[in-house]
């Protein structure tokens, strides 16, 4: 028979009161440790962010919202300035063609300021070639009046700078072209060697070269100061437009 103590006379089993002695020992071992761990700080917003996005289901909603939304949407912002672009553009060279017209009329008379004055053939030629021009003249203003609408964009309204403009440099081109028909009404009616008029009413007064140089003063201004004050507010409107600029109606 073996001298060696069984298991049971090694480690004698534990009594009630000391299990749950040691229970709460180890309970309050536990709680202690935790608490002296030092707190985890909280992440930045960013982080957290960072954190949502890298999601992958994330990134496939974000990519498919960004393809069905956002690129239509730039690339129909795109065309539409681009196209406003052209019509602006297309609108000054209208323009261009319209305010040069008066130059036209006026270099149109021009052999006749050497005279003091003509007859019926002569005079009814002139006034052929100068209705030529009216007429070129007319259609471009018409094709300026219609495309100067893209200048307004937003603003329905026709009290924005480019309608102003162009509405009082037409009165003063037509002022000047109305003053080059009365001068070649006045040159073939007022008669110099002539005795008699072949007009039933005429200016008794009318000075063939004094009147001509009041004409060469207005088409003078009208042709190049008042021009270019037009064109250089649509060139303004137009370059504001390219930057991406939204105060076009400024």
């Amino acid at each position: 028979m073996s001298d060696t103590p069984s298991n049971e006379e090694q480690y004698p089993e534990l009594t009630e009161s000391e299990r749950l002695r040691i229970r709460a020992e180890m309970r309050y071992a536990l709680v202690a440790a935790q608490e002296s761990k030092p707190p985890e700080k909280a992440k930045p917003m960013y982080e957290k962010a960072l954190g949502f996005l890298s999601n992958g289901f994330v990134l496939l909603i974000v990519g498919a919202l960004i393809t069905s939304f956002l690129v239509p949407h730039f690339q129909r912002n795109y065309e539409q300035r681009k196209q406003q672009l052209g019509l602006m553009q297309e609108c000054l060279g209208q323009f261009l063609l319209y305010s040069n017209s008066i130059w036209q009329e006026y270099y149109a008379i021009l052999p006749l300021t050497q005279e003091q004055e003509i007859d019926k053939a002569m005079y009814v030629k002139y006034m052929n070639d100068i209705a030529q021009i009216k007429l070129k003249r007319y259609d471009a203003f018409a094709k300026v009046q219609a495309l100067a609408v893209v200048f307004r964009q937003n603003d329905k309204s026709k009290n924005n700078p480019v309608d102003a403009s162009l509405k009082k440099y037409a009165i003063e081109l037509n002022t000047a072209s109305a003053a080059i028909d009365k001068w070649l009404r006045g040159l073939y009616c007022t008669p110099s060697t002539r005795e008699d008029s072949p007009c039933s009413e005429f200016d008794p007064r009318f000075d063939p070269f004094s009147e001509y140089e009041k004409i060469k003063g207005l088409v003078i201004k009208i042709g190049n100061e008042d021009s270019d004050n037009v064109a250089e507010l649509m060139v303004q409107k137009i370059n504001q437009l390219n930057k991406g600029g939204s105060d076009a109606n400024d």
